[in-house]
């Protein structure tokens, strides 16, 4: 059984959160749905396009080469716009990417700002050469963490979010009583920040023999991590 590509990130209570890496058919998805609302709205400018120029054709054929390289520029900034405003706005999504549970983040996976977002959109166009984001499929396929030259010019990556409910389990962390001891809070610490270095059957091991020395009570892997978490944010 192969471990996930996961992103390790410390937060401020301590705590060791692994997120995993977005890997290439969740992207494929994410931006299949962002493709088709693009082209939603551009046979939606079209059909309103007839409406004032009835035959459309003859009227892009009369245009001249300067403004036919004009409409072409505004078509990608339309695109390049659509994707960075997104990412900004809606905090390192788009539609498709949300839709997919997918978010842009930076290497240290802090939030992505304007900047990394417009660096990584622009590089877009070369990712996309010769068709079809050969290139940007070529090397994603050979970065450890599923990296289009866009994230490795901006440093960012795609993550996929899982959330965790850790209010469910406040409760029971509330009732385990006094508080964790040094070296108990360093050992809870050090197995959570060492979580994507395990197998799943020592993860799960560990992960078991911690919650009974804490007197926790959970079941599945997830729900014992989640508590485990818990039980380290509330010291």
């Amino acid at each position: 059984m192969s471990a996930r590509l996961e992103l390790d990130v410390a937060t401020p209570e301590r705590v060791n959160v692994a997120l995993p890496v977005a890997g290439i058919g969740f992207r494929s998805l994410a931006y299949l749905i962002d493709a088709l609302l693009l082209f939603a709205f551009w046979i939606t400018v079209y059909f309103a396009f007839t409406y004032a120029v009835p035959d459309v054709l003859r009227a892009v054929l009369g245009l001249s080469n300067f403004t036919r390289a004009l409409a072409l520029l505004g078509f990608f900034i339309t695109l390049y716009v659509y994707w960075t405003a997104s990412e900004v706005l809606m905090h390192g999504q788009s539609p498709g990417k949300r839709l997919m549970h997918i978010r842009v983040v930076r290497a240290d996976g802090s939030p992505v700002g304007l900047y990394e977002s417009a660096v990584r959109n622009l590089v877009r166009v070369i990712d996309f050469l010769p068709v079809g984001y050969a290139l940007g499929l070529l090397v994603m396929l050979t970065d450890a963490r599923h990296r289009r030259l866009g994230d490795l010019v901006a440093g960012t990556l795609a993550i996929r979010e899982e959330t965790f409910d850790l209010g469910r389990y406040q409760s029971a962390v509330a009732g385990t009583g006094q508080a964790l001891g040094a070296e108990d809070l360093e050992l809870l610490t050090s197995f959570l920040a060492r979580l994507a270095d395990l197998s799943p059957e020592t993860r799960v091991t560990l992960g078991r023999q911690l919650l009974q020395r804490f007197g926790g009570q959970a079941e599945g892997e997830a729900e014992v991590l989640a508590w485990l978490r818990a039980r380290a944010a509330a010291r």
